[in-house]
């Protein structure tokens, strides 16, 4: 756990070793097994996970029992639903795990209380915070002004063996697009 949580941080913020040593201490080990939920529609989330392998998925699900994937979360990110536990309302979204996925669980509610105790640790939550905003605003340009072939190029450059990890609904259903058009996109990109 040494290195992962030190890595982790360090992506955001050089932080000093007593204050590591909080964070730390609120932290506990987890395993989700594919296709287990970490968070479900309409729970209260309380945690957050901060992933070490493996791939999570956000999605929300139609009326109609359409599945639609948000996003992905990979090694390194945190993955929870930010707008549930900030508003401590419950979740419209799904969070799946797609592989096994292994991290490291908080409660949300103690890393916030311990914000306003060490200065150092807000400004981890501010580029936390920063660093999930500028994401989703990069996905929704990519959907807003990419066509579905683009779409799934910059896909793949941000997580390179997708194909291999997931079903193939699931990168279209992320794509905003079908099974067969995806196929369709991975044919014509083999064939040029």
């Amino acid at each position: 756990m040494e290195n992962d949580i030190e890595k982790f941080l360090y992506q955001f913020i050089d932080l000093p070793k007593n204050i590591i040593s909080i964070f730390k201490e609120t932290l506990s080990y987890s395993e989700i097994a594919p296709l287990d939920f970490f968070i479900k529609t309409n729970e209260y989330p309380t945690d957050f996970l901060i992933i070490k392998t493996g791939l999570i998925r956000s999605y929300l699900e139609t009326e109609d029992g359409k599945e639609i994937t948000r996003n992905f979360f990979t090694p390194g990110q945190v993955a929870s639903s930010l707008s549930a536990v900030i508003k401590e309302v419950p979740s419209e979204l799904n969070y799946q795990a797609l592989t096994k996925v292994t991290g490291y669980k908080a409660n949300f509610l103690k890393f916030k209380e311990l914000t306003l105790k060490h200065h150092e640790l807000s400004l981890l939550y501010i580029k936390t915070l920063e660093d999930s905003y500028l994401k989703v605003e990069n996905i929704i340009l990519d959907i807003s002004i990419n066509p579905s072939t683009k779409r799934y190029l910059l896909l793949k450059e941000r997580i390179p063996n997708i194909d291999n990890l997931i079903s193939q609904r699931h990168i279209a259903s992320y794509l905003n697009i079908t099974p067969v058009q995806l196929s369709r996109i991975k044919k014509k990109l083999l064939t040029s």
